[in-house]
């Protein structure tokens, strides 16, 4: 089974994080909902899951994040798909049984090798010492109003991290 997408009301959560209680699961969903308020008005609430990651795949793929639950906040769409600004939050496996909640500002790559995607600022919160999935999937929640306030330009971001600006024959963006 893949991807699978829909609202937040959509995702079976007990069945992504099975032996979390569902006090837990009702404060990752309350988080997602609030999450779903930061949206552009154009942009309808999706929410993607991988029940296949609903336990940690092992061994982990190297080089790769297996994701468990996903969103993405664009703020900065071209049509074409040339460049981007997008807030992400995940629930994915970091390590060998190692849940964490991630938090990050996407932009597009411009370097000379194609990586895609870049991640100028993020935030990990690991799911472990006691910390339940929804305190740190709303820990990490809490980083994207912050990020909202930030000029909503890809090219402030690549320049946050020292990533190489997009050529200026292609056309800037305006938010959306």
């Amino acid at each position: 089974m893949g991807m699978e997408r829909g609202t937040i009301d959509d995702v079976p959560l007990a069945a992504l994080f099975p032996g979390a209680p569902t006090h837990d699961l009702d404060h990752v969903r309350r988080v997602a909902a609030a999450v779903d308020t930061l949206r552009l008005a154009a942009e309808p609430p999706e929410w993607e899951w991988f029940r296949d990651h609903a336990a940690c795949p092992d061994p982990l793929p190297e080089g790769i994040t297996p994701l468990v639950l996903t969103t993405t906040v664009a703020l900065v769409h071209e049509e074409t798909g040339v460049d981007w600004l997008e807030l992400e939050l995940d629930v994915a496996w970091i390590r060998p049984g190692g849940l964490a909640a991630l938090a990050a500002v996407s932009v597009a790559c411009w370097c000379d090798i194609d990586h895609n995607t870049h991640y100028p600022v993020e935030t990990v919160v690991d799911v472990r010492n006691g910390l339940p999935l929804g305190e740190a999937f709303e820990h990490a929640a809490s980083r994207l109003p912050a990020w909202l306030a930030c000029p909503r330009d890809p090219e402030y971001w690549r320049a946050q991290a020292a990533l190489p600006a997009r050529p200026k024959l292609l056309p800037r963006l305006r938010p959306e």
